[in-house]
């Protein structure tokens, strides 16, 4: 969802731009092009799930709440609010929604490819994305790999 997207995005920021001080929201809004308002909710969220610091008065805005290395992506999800679901079938209350839902052939599809991408956004933290020589997807990480498009085959 956006509210991930934009969570992730303002962690970045915040991160690489907080040398001289704490950020202000508006700066990054600005930088991010996202509607201030919005942003802030959203770094409220972030405060509360304390990955980042906020400081009042002249001079304030935010900092990280602990270094960039110890800040994951599945944390940032989490704060936000959202969690990376493959399928309908996972959710809670599949049971009441499906007939299938103990039978399912295809259940245990849905739930391996969370459970990897899951593991693969607890292995990427806040420090990969703020160093400039790294590139997403460039390597294999956590057991995944690029995707490679199957047009060229």
């Amino acid at each position: 969802t956006t509210r991930a997207r934009y969570s992730l995005r303002a962690l970045i920021d915040i991160a690489r731009h907080q040398e001289g001080g704490p950020v202000r929201a508006a700066d990054v809004a600005e930088r991010q092009q996202v509607s201030q308002g919005y942003l802030e909710r959203i770094l409220n969220h972030l405060v509360e799930a304390e990955l980042i610091q906020s400081r009042k008065g002249p001079g304030g805005g935010f900092l990280l709440a602990r270094p960039i290395k110890d800040i994951t992506v599945r944390q940032v999800f989490r704060a936000s609010g959202e969690e990376l679901l493959t399928a309908p079938c996972l959710y809670d209350d599949c049971e009441s929604e499906c007939p299938l839902s103990s039978t399912c052939p295809a259940r245990d599809v849905w739930s391996g490819l969370r459970n990897v991408a899951d593991e693969y956004l607890e292995g990427r933290t806040l420090a990969e994305f703020c160093d400039p020589s790294f590139r997403a997807g460039g390597e294999k990480k956590n057991g995944l790999r690029p995707l490679r498009s199957s047009a060229g085959s």
